[in-house]
C-alpha cells in the first residue's frame, strides 16, 4: 500500500462534493479554516451546487473529482461531506493519475464508497472529519486538529478506555473499513475488500437494529468476519428500534455476529458520527492491543 506524501505549509488542498449537497457557506469556512493553517486551496466547480438531493449532476461530481486526482499541484481531497452519491460516481472514474502521483482522500459516512476505489488502486486514504463537521462542532474537539496532525505525518498511537464488550488481544493487519452500510453496498464487485489478515473498522448511523444485524450476518456469510485479524467498531449513531422490539443494541448485534472468532475487538472507538470523530489512515499497518481494564492501545506501524 502506498502512503501518499505527507502534507505541509503551502500545500494544496482541494475540496471537492462528490455526495449530498452542501451551503456554500459551509465551504467558505473551510477555505478560510485551511488557510489559518497555512494551506492553499481550491474549490471545485460544482461543489456548491444542488441537483435534487446530490451537489450537482453525477457527471458534474464525478468531473470535478476527476479534476482534483488529475491536477498535479493537488496533494489532498477533502470532501465537504457525505450523504449519498459518491457509489453513483465509481465507474466514471480514471485514477491512472492517483497512481502515478499519490494522494490524500478525507472523508467518511458516504466516503467509504472512495475510500474503497483508492484502497482498489493501492492509495492510503483518511478516514476522518469533514468541511460539514466545522459547522456542526467546535474545531478543538471534533479530531480536526488530530486530522491534520496525522495529514503532516506526525502519527501517535491512540488510547482507548476499556469497554464491557471488548474482546482482549493483539492483533496485527492493514486497516480498512468505513461506514457498514457501503462496505455491504459494495460485496461482490471490484471494490470489495479481502478481509484476509485485516484489521476492519466499521461504523453505522440513523440505521434500525435489525438492518444492522442483517448487515453483520452478509459479512459473516460471505466468510468476510472469519479471516479478519481484528475488529474496531466505532460510532453507532442515533439508531431505530421496531414497534415490536429487536432487543438487542447495536453493540449487542455486532458481538454476536463476531462471537464464534477468537481475534480482538475493539467497542466505542471514537470515530463516525460522533462529536470526535478521530482520524484513521486505511490501508495502514497498525497494531492494535486490548488488555482489559487497562483499555485499548492502536498504533501505526511505521
Amino acid at each position: 500500500m502506498i502512503t501518499p506524501p505527507f502534507l505541509k505549509k503551502n500545500s494544496l488542498v482541494g475540496l471537492v462534493s462528490p455526495a449530498a449537497g452542501i451551503n456554500a457557506s459551509v465551504i467558505e469556512n473551510a477555505v478560510t479554516y485551511l488557510e489559518t493553517r497555512g494551506f492553499r486551496t481550491i474549490v471545485a466547480p460544482h461543489a456548491a451546487d444542488v441537483f435534487r438531493q446530490f451537489a450537482s449532476t453525477d457527471k458534474h461530481r464525478a468531473d470535478d473529482l476527476q479534476a482534483m486526482l488529475n491536477n498535479s499541484d493537488v496533494e489532498a481531497i477533502w470532501c465537504t461531506r457525505g450523504g449519498y452519491g459518491a457509489i453513483r460516481l465509481l465507474d466514471m472514474l480514471n485514477f491512472s493519475c492517483l497512481k502515478k502521483q499519490p494522494k490524500w482522500l478525507i472523508g467518511f459516512s458516504d466516503i467509504t464508497a472512495l475510500h474503497a476505489a483508492f484502497r482498489r488502486e493501492g492509495i492510503a486514504s483518511i478516514h476522518g472529519a469533514m468541511c460539514k463537521n466545522l459547522k456542526d462542532y467546535d474545531a478543538a474537539y471534533c479530531g480536526m486538529n488530530a486530522l491534520w496532525q496525522l495529514l503532516a505525518g506526525n502519527v501517535s498511537e491512540y488510547k482507548v478506555p476499556c469497554h464491557p464488550f471488548n474482546r482482549d488481544g493483539m492483533a496485527k493487519g492493514t486497516l480498512v473499513g468505513g461506514n457498514l452500510t457501503l462496505l455491504c453496498a459494495l460485496q461482490g464487485s471490484e471494490y470489495d475488500f479481502d478481509p484476509t489478515g485485516k484489521i476492519l473498522f466499521i461504523e453505522e448511523v440513523g440505521e434500525y437494529l435489525y438492518r444492522l444485524d442483517r448487515m453483520m450476518q452478509s459479512l459473516k456469510v460471505a466468510g468476510k468476519l472469519a479471516r479478519l485479524s481484528g475488529l474496531i467498531v466505532g460510532g453507532m449513531s442515533d439508531m431505530f428500534d421496531n414497534e415490536t422490539p429487536f432487543a438487542q443494541s447495536a453493540y449487542d448485534v455486532i458481538a454476536d455476529a463476531v462471537s464464534s472468532y477468537s481475534y480482538p475487538v475493539l467497542f466505542d472507538f471514537p470515530a463516525g458520527h460522533l462529536e470526535t470523530n478521530m482520524p484513521l489512515m486505511l490501508g495502514a499497518e497498525i497494531r492494535m492491543e486490548i488488555n482489559g481494564n487497562n483499555g485499548s492501545t492502536i498504533s501505526w506501524l511505521r
